[in-house]
Parts: structure tokens; C-alpha cells; sequence
């Protein structure tokens, strides 16, 4: 009897034995499963990588930010001011040559201990940036994966819908069964699509997802945070307020950290100023001579918005009614070449809190400066009329004399 087996591919297979013969169908070849996604579930996916319902959490990052940089800078302002008390009381003293006074000794004994916790706080606070940074560059991530994803979701709709015309008609063929357009669809899908699956939508937003990640891991940390505007902001809010108007300028941001990765959150001392710090030429630093005043206005600013393109600073009323609403224009500053457009003024210029600080000490400093001039003048006002009094107190006294002296003669 002989018995006909069957293999994969339609071939078939005999056997023979002494009692009967058996055919069998060949079985088609195997596919893997496939879930292709439906019309509107591809709908569903560019829809949400167009609103993605994020900028919630956007928000909450760009205020987190604001916030770490305000406490920063206030708790190191707070530090310089008690440090230059101190050491305006210390000098004094010492002038005088008298004893400690309560205020000397109270400050002796507070500064130490505060110096300690200003210095944790504020390395714990760039940390919290940094890890709000990596959150915010993760959300930015996203949505390039999710624009990438619907891209790719569209892309695989058609690969499939080839592959299970070309599959098809494969099995007709097998069957007996043939026409010309099913021979037409079969000849769009070629050999390699007819044998790799398609990803799934999952597998393909992990792998995208998984590629940012390391791009992003992979960046230097000079190029994740140095670059990064954020950062730059908290940066120089922080050193203005602990090194102060006449301390040293922010090193460039190839220094802010070390060979291992680790930030350099320290400013030299007052001694240390002098010398090797401003002879050192590999430091590139700048004394920057920064007017508070708007290029557009020539007045001092009240919302400081300063370019992610330039170094350029303006009042934000100032350079929205310069730029036009359709097109672009040159920056206003006198030698830079970047443009700008209304539209995009949100992504292309942010609210510099360094200089808002700046302008508020400058302020400040001017309402000193017209307090101290008042008293001045009322001093030499009061001094004059005391001047005044005298004169004619004099002047009435030598009268009297003259008159005494006539009647004595």
C-alpha cells in the first residue's frame, strides 16, 4: 500500500504501503499573526500626537524651573548681604579699635552655619533643575515619537493591506484559482514583503522611544545643560546673586562642570579675584556691561525678554509691536544678523529672570541713591538757615555795640 504525505510549500509527498493509497492537501505556508490598526484607530494616534494634552505638565515644568531659580538666587543674595554686613562691621570695629559689639558676635555665629546650608540647598535645587530638564527633554521626546508613530502606522496600513492581497492570491493560485488583478497586487508586494511581518504599533513605539532615550543619554552633559536656556538662566541667577555686581564674571559654560560630570557651584573668594583668575586666558569670560535699558525704548525694562538666537535682551511690548505679524525681521540690536518672527515669539525669546532681578536691584539701588541725596539736601538746607540765623544774630550784635560806644563818647 503506498500513502502520499504532504510538506509545506504545496508539494506533496508518497508513501506506499501493502494495503491502500492516502493524498493528503498540502497546508499553505505559515504567517505570523498580524493586528494592523483600523481607520479609526489610525485617526486616534495623529490626533494624539497633534494634541498630545501635555502642556499641562509642560507648564508645571517651566514653573518648577522659574521657582528653583527665585529661591536660589534669594537665599544666596540673602548670604552675600549678611557676609558683607559682617564684614562691614568687623572693619569698623577694628577703625575703632573697641570690642565686639552684639551685632558682630551674633553674625559671627549665624554666618558659618548658614553658609553650610545655603551651599546644600543650592546643589540640591541644580540637581531638582537637572532632573526637570531631563523630564522636560522626555516630553519634547514624546512627541516626536508620537509624530514619527502615526507616520509609521500609516506606512505599515498600506505594507499590509499589499501583503494580504499578495497572500491571497498566493493561496488561490495553490487552490487553482487565478485572475489577472490578483496577479497585479501580487506583483506590487515584493518577495521581502511577502516574508518579513510588519511591526506591531507597541513594539515600534518602544523602539522608538527607546532610540530618543539613548540619543539623549548619550549627549555630554556640557551639551544637555550648558546649551540648554533653562539652565543657562538658573546659572546666572545664582551667580549674580552670590558673587554680586562687583565679583567675578560667570566662567563660559565649557567650566560649569567638572571632568567627572559634576556642577561647579562655587564662586572664588574676594582674595582669590585678584590675580590668577583674571590673568587665566583658557577661562573664557566675560565682564559683560549690561544696560537695563531696551534697545527699542532707550528706558529701563520692566519685562526683560531676552533671544534663544542672540544674546540680545528687549522690553516684550517693545519687540512685539516691532515685529511684524506675517514675515520676519532682522533683530533691532545694530550688527546681528538673526530674525525673528511674531508668530513663533513664544519658541524664539524667553523672560530673562537674571536681568528682571538686575533691574530690580538697579532700582533699588537709584531709590538709595535719590534717598541719600534728599538727606543731603536737607542737610545743606538746614545747615544754611543755621549759617542764616547766625549772620543775623552777629549782624544785630555788632549794632548793639556801635550804639554803646556812641553813648559813651
Amino acid at each position: 500500500m503506498s500513502r502520499r504525505l504532504f510538506s509545506r510549500g504545496g508539494r506533496t509527498a508518497t508513501a506506499t504501503t501493502s494495503t491502500s493509497t492516502t493524498t493528503i492537501t498540502a497546508l499553505p505556508d505559515y504567517e505570523p499573526l498580524s493586528f494592523p490598526l483600523s481607520d479609526t484607530a489610525r485617526r486616534e494616534l495623529i490626533e494624539l500626537s497633534n494634541h498630545r494634552g501635555a502642556a499641562p505638565y509642560e507648564a508645571q515644568l517651566k514653573d518648577s524651573i522659574r521657582h528653583l531659580g527665585l529661591s536660589v538666587s534669594d537665599l544666596n543674595e540673602r548670604l552675600r548681604r549678611g557676609q558683607d554686613r559682617l564684614a562691614i562691621v568687623s572693619e569698623r570695629r577694628k577703625e575703632k579699635d573697641t570690642d565686639k559689639t552684639a551685632e558682630e558676635e551674633r553674625l559671627e555665629q549665624q554666618m558659618p552655619e548658614f553658609e553650610t546650608d545655603v551651599e546644600k540647598l543650592t546643589r540640591e535645587s541644580e540637581r531638582a533643575l537637572r532632573e526637570t530638564i531631563d523630564r522636560k527633554a522626555e516630553l519634547e521626546d514624546e512627541a516626536s515619537v508620537l509624530e514619527d508613530l502615526s507616520t509609521t502606522a500609516t506606512t505599515n496600513s498600506i505594507a499590509q493591506t499589499r501583503s494580504a492581497a499578495a497572500t491571497q492570491s498566493r493561496r488561490r493560485r495553490a487552490n487553482g484559482v487565478d485572475s489577472d488583478e490578483e496577479d497585479a497586487a501580487a506583483n506590487e508586494t515584493n518577495e521581502d514583503d511577502r516574508q518579513e511581518p510588519v511591526n506591531s504599533i507597541v513594539d515600534t513605539f518602544r523602539d522608538l522611544r527607546a532610540k530618543k532615550r539613548a540619543e539623549y543619554t548619550g549627549l555630554s552633559v556640557h551639551q544637555r545643560y550648558g546649551l540648554n536656556n533653562d539652565y543657562v538662566g538658573f546659572k546666572k541667577l545664582w551667580h549674580e546673586a552670590a558673587a554680586g555686581e562687583d565679583g567675578p564674571p560667570l566662567p563660559d559654560a565649557s567650566r560649569w562642570f567638572d571632568s567627572n560630570g559634576e556642577p561647579e557651584m562655587t564662586i572664588p573668594s574676594r582674595d582669590a579675584q585678584n590675580g590668577s583668575f583674571d590673568d587665566d586666558e583658557e577661562v573664557a569670560v566675560s565682564r559683560e556691561n549690561i544696560s537695563v535699558n531696551c534697545p527699542l525704548t532707550l528706558l529701563p525694562m520692566n519685562e526683560p525678554y531676552r533671544s534663544r538666537k542672540c544674546p540680545h535682551v528687549f522690553e516684550k511690548a517693545a519687540i512685539l509691536d516691532y515685529l511684524p505679524f506675517r514675515g520676519e525681521l532682522q533683530c533691532p540690536q545694530t550688527g546681528c544678523s538673526q530674525k525673528f518672527s511674531r508668530i513663533r515669539f513664544e519658541e524664539e525669546f524667553f523672560l530673562d529672570e537674571a536681568m528682571k532681578r538686575r533691574i530690580q536691584r538697579w532700582r533699588q539701588a537709584e531709590q538709595n541713591r535719590q534717598d541719600m541725596d534728599d538727606e543731603d539736601e536737607d542737610d545743606a538746607d538746614e545747615s544754611l538757615l543755621v549759617g542764616s540765623q547766625r549772620q543775623a544774630r552777629g549782624g544785630r550784635g555788632r549794632g548793639v555795640k556801635r550804639e554803646a560806644k556812641r553813648e559813651l563818647s
